[in-house]
């Protein structure tokens, strides 16, 4: 007795085998595409990772110096006329208000202060500081300083024509400044007045 056909394909036949042994292959090199990108992608990030730190700007830390601000002491009260520096010496009137200056003392001013706020001056009559009055005019200054460093400017004027004497000195002081250049032993000399112009406070 005949038997009828077998419609149904046999699933060994080469061609179904191709397709599976394809797909399996497609499979495999899809994930090892995949692994390939994952591993490119972590080793291409761990190599900008450091220029990316680089990048980054650094982190500012502020360091606030300290400011010594030292206390300011003028060990000298001075007197500048010109350019020439003189110590300043304070001079005290005798009982009978007479006033006596040596007579070879360069580099010092003696100086007095009236009840009345003028300022004075005296320089003795040495080459020095007659020589310096011979060069002063109506540009030059003079600045006290005193110990706490506070100073005064004066403008000064040309030295005065007539000669005045150490004697006669208190009649003849105006407000401000006024120096006396002795030109003698005898005690005459020249007056110079300055008028002030700036005050500085410590």
């Amino acid at each position: 007795m005949r038997q009828p056909p077998n419609n149904k394909q046999d699933s060994s036949t080469p061609g179904n085998n191709s397709i599976m042994i394809i797909g399996i292959l497609l499979g495999v090199g899809i994930v090892i595409l995949a692994a390939l990108v994952i591993f490119m992608f972590r080793q291409s990030g761990f190599q900008f990772l450091p220029q990316a730190t680089q990048s980054l700007p650094p982190t500012a830390v502020v360091i606030a110096p300290t400011v010594l601000v030292p206390t300011v002491e003028c060990s000298f009260q001075t007197l500048v006329v010109g350019s020439t520096t003189f110590q300043i010496q304070n001079l005290t009137p005798g009982p009978d208000g007479s006033l006596t200056v040596p007579m070879d003392t360069s580099g010092v001013a003696y100086w007095l202060e009236t009840t009345e706020g003028n300022y004075l001056a005296i320089l003795s009559p040495t080459p020095e500081n007659i020589s310096l009055q011979t060069t002063l005019t109506a540009e030059n200054t003079a600045t006290v300083t005193w110990a706490d460093c506070s100073s005064k400017t004066f403008s000064l004027s040309a030295p005065e024509p007539n000669p005045a004497n150490l004697s006669t000195l208190f009649s003849q002081l105006t407000s401000g400044l006024t120096i006396f250049f002795e030109t003698d032993t005898s005690g005459n000399g020249l007056i110079v007045r300055g008028d002030v112009t700036e005050i500085i406070f410590p």
